[in-house]
């Protein structure tokens, strides 16, 4: 029933939620293409620096399935689904020297069926982000810690430092596992020897068997040691992603870790302060709902009245050492992201409550009876609760589709559908987005500033790309950046409409209408001058004419100015914004034409064309309108 419920929460629908593929996704598949690219890296470097494990997986994914939305996500949907066992596993493991056998075992279904039914967990396993990794690799680690502490074999012992050791290939919190693990066994040491100290009796955990602990920690190190060489030689990798969200950063920095520490606690279970990200929740919904947040304060409280025993510090500090990262920094506060090494055990609380709630209430039948309806009504009612907010709730949010990238998406599975030499120009909000570099164009992390070939980008609001020898080239017009239609039919007098998408239209613009003016006037020197127009009638505007002479030498991009002037050369009326083709997309022989919307006086009887890149600044001759 309970693996049912886990597939239907996390499997159902996935073809169409999340819908599209958020940018922070496609990054992922976009290192993942580098990697079949045979570029294999023990760090990918570039978006602030990413641990590889993710990428791995999604690179076997897309040489299975191909590159495709649900194969970026596969690997999170798969990692969140064997949790939900692992944690089982864990949670048995950790309750068998506390609780009778039967008990650890309702235990354990209790933390999995929590967890299944966690809209947290579920919103989380269905995107593609490594931080899924992070709960999969401590619940198997700490299952195989813990079997260790009760058995002293070896072997688990040596298990579980080896998987342990994955943890700083997931995702950037993952370094804290070291941290815990090493603050929670330094702890027991002090704990035994203060109680032999005092001649009381221990209560520190059988995990402190100083042999199977080295084989642990060697065994971690050795799986840590290929990435830990890298930081060594490029420390600044290491703290990248924290130097550039760190309350360290903050004018009062502990002002700045009070309102972390809040902000991020009160998402567990203060309505309204959940994450508010719509990629990953429904905007404010707390960790726990309303129905499971009263059984996990309880079990907080129970295990704090409970530190003295190993299994509570143990649950504890996993807490504290885990939500760590997101309380050392103050961007996005709370971030869900962040704090998601605090799973699986942080279902522990609420089920520990139930457990002790139903022991004290099994004396009497219709007690007990009355308690399990309780848990019953709860755990129900937080899966119905979890299933109506994200299949309904956030599945129908307007904002949702376009968070995910859902326009890039659609118009990136359209432009795949095109003969493979087909030419395609595209105009859209941001230059080179991850989801359309990726699922467009398929263009690995190494070659993302490659220039352009097949498909080339502009802001055809302000400019249209002509190809020297492209005359049927597709043009992309992705949602609000379409130029106006008057303009375009005037710029394009042969354009024939192609198709209409949900978020983008297509069309084939054929040869650019001649200028009123022919020119030639090479004052800069990547591109030239080549004619102009002019119009008093709707839509009013000039259009400037220019040809690639020369490609750029680099990324920088250039702003373009367009001054009117009357006939005593002085300034009527001036236009200026960004260029709207990038360097990268420039090719000798292309043709741009450049539309400036605005009104043309009676006394704008010359003009003069400005570009500026970065220090240089080139202005043309004075040139008369004829």
């Amino acid at each position: 029933m309970l693996a049912c419920v886990a597939l239907v929460l996390r499997v159902y629908a996935i073809d169409r939620l999340p819908p599209g593929l958020f940018g922070d996704e496609a990054v992922e598949g976009l290192d993942a293409l580098d990697v079949l690219a045979g570029n294999w890296q023990i760090w990918f470097h570039a978006h602030l620096g990413r641990e590889p494990l993710y990428v791995y997986l999604a690179a076997l994914a897309y040489a299975l399935f191909g590159v495709t939305p649900l194969a970026t996500r596969l690997p999170a949907l798969i990692a969140g689904l064997a949790t939900i066992p692992a944690a089982f596993f864990l949670m048995r493991e950790w309750a068998s020297e506390i609780f009778s056998r039967e008990r650890a075992t309702r235990l354990a279904w209790l933390t999995a069926a929590l967890l299944t039914i966690s809209f947290w967990h579920v919103q989380m396993t269905r995107n593609a982000h490594r931080d899924t990794l992070l709960p999969l690799v401590q619940a198997v680690g700490y299952l195989l810690l813990w079997r260790a502490c009760r058995t002293r074999d070896w072997r688990f012992y040596a298990g579980a430092g080896a998987v342990l050791g994955l943890a700083i290939y997931t995702y950037s919190p993952g370094r804290f596992v070291g941290v815990f693990v090493a603050v929670f066994v330094a702890g027991e040491f002090v704990v035994r020897a203060l109680a032999r100290l005092f001649r009381a009796q221990a209560r520190a955990t059988n995990i402190l068997d100083w042999r199977g602990l080295i084989v642990a920690a060697l065994l971690a190190l050795i799986v840590m040691l290929p990435l830990g060489i890298y930081f060594a030689q490029n420390p600044a990798q290491f703290s990248r992603r924290f130097n550039s969200t760190s309350i360290f950063d903050q004018p009062a920095p502990v002002a700045a870790f009070a309102t972390s520490v809040a902000g991020n606690l009160a998402q567990f279970v203060v309505p309204g302060m959940g994450y508010q990200s719509k990629h990953y929740n429904l905007p404010g919904k707390p960790v726990f709902d309303l129905l499971i947040a009263p059984w996990f304060l309880i079990g907080v409280v129970i295990a704090l009245t409970r530190w003295r025993q190993s299994h509570y510090r143990f649950l504890l500090l996993w807490f504290i050492v885990m939500a760590t990262p997101a309380f050392l920094t103050a961007d996005m506060i709370p971030k869900g992201v962040r704090v998601l090494g605090v799973a699986p055990g942080v279902f522990i609380f609420p089920a520990l409550a139930m457990l002790e709630f139903e022991i004290r209430n099994s004396k009497f039948k219709i007690w007990e009876f009355a308690t399990r309806a309780l848990m019953a009504v709860c755990l129900v009612g937080s899966a119905v609760w979890t299933t109506y907010d994200y299949f309904v709730a956030w599945a129908n949010h307007p904002d949702v589709p376009l968070a995910f990238d859902a326009d890039l998406a659609e118009a990136a599975e359209f432009m795949r559908q095109q003969p493979a030499d087909a030419p395609i120009y595209i105009s859209q909000e941001v230059y080179r987005p991850p989801t359309l570099m990726l699922l467009g164009e398929q263009v690995p992390t190494s070659r993302y500033v490659d220039r352009a070939t097949r498909f080339k980008e502009s802001d055809a609001r302000t400019a249209l790309i002509f190809g020297a020898q492209q005359p049927d080239a597709l043009y992309v017009f992705i949602r609000d950046y379409a130029p106006p239609y008057d303009w375009l039919i005037r710029a394009a007098p042969n354009t024939a409409h192609v198709r209409n998408g949900e978020y983008f239209t297509a069309w084939r613009l054929g040869a650019p209408a001649p200028p009123q003016q022919l020119l030639n006037a090479e004052f800069n020197p990547f591109l030239r001058l080549v004619g102009v127009s002019r119009f008093a009638g709707e839509p009013r505007g000039v259009a400037l004419h220019w040809q690639v002479s020369a490609p750029a030498p680099d990324r920088a991009e250039m702003d373009a100015a367009l001054a009117l002037l009357d006939a005593r050369g002085a300034v009527v009326t001036q236009d200026k914004h960004r260029f709207a083709v990038p360097p990268l997309e420039w090719a000798i022989g292309d043709t741009y034409v450049e539309w400036y919307a605005l009104e043309i006086p009676a006394s704008a009887t010359q003009f003069r064309a400005e570009l500026t890149r970065g220090a240089s600044v080139w202005q043309s001759p004075v040139i008369q309108f004829k």
